[in-house]
């Protein structure tokens, strides 16, 4: 059941995901060429910022997911009430400070953008009802977080796709009848509306037991200080750069940046899908069969580095040219910081199964140390480079940061206190899934050269060749080395597929 779970979570957010990623690329082209470049960049920039006002909540919503985890297993309706109700009128509060904050801070708003020739006031009304219509999820949150917990996240977060994806479709229309960014914002708030709304009443339809409870179960916030920490560095990790980028550098950087972050946060998102799919299949795992835990960690991390290879290789060489054909020649970042780009992709992906079995364990006082030291590198080194080396100095700084801290302590923590390992074993594999992924770099590099990506149709062609070759590399380097552990669980979860079939039948 936790397999195919995760693989329904899996396939639904990969692929509403990847027509989010599609309509993303035409979305932005489309506000570049009818509302221009300070309107897009400042459209980026909310969203960078809201993401720092959402601290507010502490990032609790890991925490309840946790509590959650036993009395569903054990079918305690009433424990699962007290949870729910103390969750709910906690995020209730958090959704009204949110949002105040976000008033308040419009004020002071200009701070963040170097220079624009929109008027103040104007971005002002258009953060506040921003932030309005992303805090609207905070008041039906308690419905994602029992979905989450209960292995059936796709539910939820496929509403949150749609949504994505309408928000796309009438944002393009509106730009390209001729209306503008506060029109575009209008829309977004009323489809958070009407998606919230949905959400809950979908979630009472599968939940009957939910009822109105007095008694508040508020042990979830034992755990707030730690995980605090935890997800502002988690911000600041992959949030930071765009608003140094924008006080620093302007609005016209932002829009550079944002068109190579838009490519590697897509990406991004579809793999993560896998993190979101399992971290409550691992909750549930380390419940109730620690002793398998182990094995399925070397599986997850397995296939996220095949993955990883898979991905960030061909995009190394495809980006630039995409850039270059669909948007123009000046917006082309340099070579280096193309890579620094895909290599932050590459992070974020063989992270996955840290981050997984980190939260599904309920381990954050053990990496609340680790996250301080990173974001202190983070934004320090971000801070001292940006001036003199730009995007490329921001970006080193991230990854530099990653490297001295959650590279060092993460495995350390989860082979000594989640699955009983030497932490050695996983850097050895490590190492020998980088070896994989630069032979494979050096060799497509030789195969790249020979190309010419003169239409968006040849660079579409090139780039399939590309992934092929390297999709072979990939995989006959693994087969080699005996990595291709995730295989047989695959292979499990198929032959549980025809045997359930087969049952239907019989019956």
């Amino acid at each position: 059941m936790r397999t195919k779970n995760v693989a329904k979570t899996f396939l639904y957010g990969i692929i509403l995901t990847s027509i989010i990623a599609v309509l993303g690329i035409f979305k932005t082209k489309i506000l570049l060429s009818y509302l221009g470049i300070e309107y897009v960049g400042i459209y980026q920039l909310f969203f960078q910022i809201y993401m720092y006002l959402s601290l507010v909540d502490g990032g609790l919503g890991a925490t309840v997911a946790y509590q959650l985890y036993k009395p569903i297993s054990e079918n305690d309706n009433r424990k699962i009430n007290e949870i729910i109700a103390g969750a709910k009128s906690y995020f209730n509060k958090i959704g009204i400070i949110v949002i105040i904050l976000g008033i308040i801070l419009s004020l002071g708003i200009m701070f963040f953008i170097k220079q624009t020739t929109i008027s103040p006031w104007y971005i002002r009304l258009c953060f506040v009802l921003y932030i309005v219509s992303s805090a609207c999820s905070y008041f039906t949150i308690t419905h994602a977080i029992l979905y989450d917990a209960e292995q059936k996240l796709y539910k939820s977060s496929n509403l949150n796709h749609i949504l994505s994806i309408c928000e796309s479709i009438i944002s393009i229309i509106i730009a390209m009848i001729g209306g503008k960014l506060l029109t575009i914002i209008i829309c977004f708030l009323i489809l958070n509306i009407f998606k919230n709304i949905i959400l809950m009443y979908i979630s009472k339809r599968d939940h009957q037991y939910l009822r109105k409870c007095k008694k508040m179960d508020m042990t979830f916030k034992k755990e707030a200080n730690n995980l605090f920490v935890v997800k502002i560095n988690n911000l600041i990790f992959n949030n930071i750069d765009i608003i140094i980028v924008s006080k620093f550098l302007g609005l016209g950087s932002v829009f550079i940046y944002t068109i190579y972050n838009q490519i590697i946060s897509m990406l991004t998102q579809m793999v993560q899908r896998l993190n979101s799919a399992l971290t409550s299949s691992i909750g549930n795992l380390l419940a109730i069969d620690a002793g398998n835990s182990k094995a399925v960690y070397n599986e997850i991390n397995s296939l996220l580095f095949y993955i990883g290879s898979i991905i960030s290789v061909p995009l190394l060489y495809m980006i630039s040219p995409f850039i270059q054909i669909w948007y123009g020649q000046n917006y082309v970042c340099s070579n280096v910081v193309c890579l620094f780009f895909v290599i932050i992709l590459y992070i974020n992906i063989i992270k996955i199964s840290l981050d997984t079995y980190l939260n599904a364990s309920g381990e954050f006082k053990s990496i609340r140390n680790s996250a301080i030291y990173q974001s202190i590198i983070n934004v320090t080194l971000s801070l001292v480079l940006v001036n003199k080396y730009g995007i490329q100095g921001i970006l080193f700084a991230t990854i530099l940061s990653f490297i001295i801290s959650n590279f060092i302590y993460y495995p350390k923590i989860i082979a000594n206190k989640i699955i009983d390992d030497k932490v050695n074993n996983y850097y050895k594999k490590f190492f020998k899934y980088i070896i994989g992924l630069i032979i494979n770099i050096v060799i497509c590099y030789y195969f790249n050269k020979l190309l010419n990506n003169s239409n968006i149709f040849i660079w579409f062609v090139n780039g399939v060749m590309i992934f092929i070759i390297n999709f072979v590399l990939t995989t006959v380097y693994y087969i080699l080395s005996r990595e291709l552990l995730f295989l047989n669980r695959l292979k499990l979860m198929i032959q549980n597929f025809k045997m359930t079939v087969k049952n239907r039948e019989v019956d």
